[in-house]
């Protein structure tokens, strides 16, 4: 009798396949339910990575403006200051992450320092500009920083992180934060959507003069969406101007002092605080926008304030980031007002490199030639002052009148208002050191409707001028001399944290 045929391991395996298969369509339940986990561990991962990716995204930024805040904020920031002061874990997680980098990151050229002249870590100094941004990102969602990482995501759950505190939380909201696939990712889109709609609720109650009701909106709208850029530039300019149109300068004596700020403020000048806080807020939400470093800067610092120091800070940032071509211009500019005339004819020299055909740039340069000549013989004169050496003495003169001469060269073929004033100024100063003060004060009178630009300065030289010579001042030059002698009086005085 004949054997049957052995089977091969292929036919085996392919009787095998054929009855499962059959198994299968006899129960196609057991088909849709493995494809149902097969979708179901697919999106719980892929909701776990979006998850990540978004911590880490968060991380990062978060790294991001804690670099600014050490290399370009004021050394004791503002969301530091008051009761709250001690929750806050910013720079303590912030060192961290610098120890922990430290050996990582590549050597840095130059040294940098922050605000209290300290060296900055190698972290803040490749941050400066964008170009190791890659490389930051793979530390922020890297195995290196992971302990880092997760400390921050504790703090953030705990409102212990003062940039991204006030940002809108959608699984605080919709208490879904322990999902692996949060209705947080789900709704994401919608918060551009719900903040545009607030912004436009903002704008209905500027136009019904509602300031009152603008500022907690104007808030919530960037909290929605940290990203939307112009919210924060038009809420600071509706703190800096709009609300402070019709207000008058406080006088000194009617100011309060304001922890906060470190500095006595009045309503109006509040205001300015107010848009200088908004702007910072979008700057550590966005480190990379030149906008709000610009408007900081120019907008409220240098218009506003006439701080020209902090101008110049500010201003400095906003062109490591990627700019529009008239936005070195103002930083020249608040260079020269901040008396750094050097710093200013560099700047515009290599702005006229670029850019060959600008008539700007050459007027600036030639006037900070002048400036430049003018400061140098002003210290000549007053080296021969203040010399015993009587040979010493009749060099500084010689030099400063070389000088003076060299200055005066230039103003003429300049030709134009600024030094046509400052000409005058010159002469004034001239007749001043011979006593002729009635002479100089004529001149002074014609350099400040000359030029705008030195109206202050020469009517403070006029005030000098006649209470050196014995004139009697005008009532609003007797007003402006007690103004300064308040703001010298309060100056001093202690402040409240000083006193208790």
């Amino acid at each position: 009798m004949d054997k049957p045929p052995k089977q091969t391991r292929a036919s085996a395996t392919s009787k095998s396949s054929s009855r499962r298969a059959a198994a299968f369509g006899q129960h196609p339940s057991l088909i849709l339910a493995a494809l149902l986990v097969l979708v179901l561990a697919v999106a719980a991962w892929q909701g776990s990575r979006v998850r990540y990716l978004r911590e880490s995204e968060l991380f990062y930024r978060w790294i991001l403006a804690e670099a600014i805040r050490a290399r370009v904020f004021q050394d004791q920031d503002q969301d530091e200051i008051g009761p709250n002061a001690k929750k806050m874990m910013d720079r303590k997680l912030f060192q961290e992450v610098v120890d922990a980098t430290e050996n990582v990151l590549p050597e840095v050229a130059d040294e940098d320092t922050d605000q209290d002249g300290k060296p900055l870590s190698k972290l803040a100094v490749l941050i400066r500009d964008g170009t190791e941004d890659r490389l930051i990102w793979s530390l922020a969602s890297g195995p290196a920083l992971a302990t880092q990482r997760e400390t921050f995501l504790r703090y953030l759950r705990e409102k212990r992180l003062s940039p991204v505190s006030s940002q809108f939380d959608p699984d605080a909201v919709y208490g879904e934060a322990a999902a692996n696939v949060g209705i947080s990712n789900m709704f994401f889109g919608f918060r551009k959507v719900a903040a545009n709609f607030v912004w436009l609720q903002v704008d209905r109650y500027w136009h019904q003069g509602m300031m009152h009701r603008m500022v907690p909106l104007m808030k919530t709208c960037v909290a929605l969406d940290p990203q939307f850029i112009d919210a924060f530039l038009v809420g600071a300019w509706h703190l800096a101007y709009n609300a402070t149109a019709h207000m008058i300068d406080t006088p000194e004596p009617l100011k309060e002092w304001h922890p906060k700020y470190k500095v006595r403020l009045g309503e109006k000048e509040l205001y300015y605080y107010m848009a200088i806080d908004f702007l910072k807020d979008g700057i550590r939400k966005n480190p990379r926008n030149y906008k709000l470093y610009f408007d900081l800067g120019f907008g409220i610092y240098k218009i506003k304030l006439k701080d020209y120091a902090n101008a110049v800070r500010y201003l400095s940032e906003a062109i490591r980031h990627r700019h529009d071509k008239w936005v070195p211009r103002q930083l020249y500019q608040c260079l020269e007002l901040n008396g750094q005339y050097k710093e200013a004819l560099a700047g515009w020299q290599d702005y006229l490199r670029k850019y060959p055909d600008n008539l700007v740039a050459r007027r600036f340069i030639q006037r900070n030639k002048g400036l430049i000549k003018e400061r140098d013989a002003e210290e000549a004169f007053k080296r021969a002052r203040t010399t015993e050496d009587p040979l010493e003495a009749q060099i500084g003169r010689e030099e400063g009148k070389l000088l003076y001469a060299e200055a005066r060269v230039i103003w003429e073929e300049m030709n134009e208002p600024f030094a046509m004033g400052r000409i005058l100024r010159m002469d004034a100063l001239e007749y001043i050191e011979k006593g002729l003060y009635l002479e100089a004060i004529a001149f002074l009178e014609h350099a400040r409707w000359e030029s705008d630009a030195i109206w202050e300065e020469a009517c403070d030289m006029i005030i000098e001028t006649k209470i050196k010579a014995g004139i009697p001042l005008s009532q609003s030059e007797q007003m402006a001399v007690q103004r300064k002698k308040d703001a010298e009086k309060y100056k001093d005085l202690p402040t409240p944290e000083e006193v208790g």
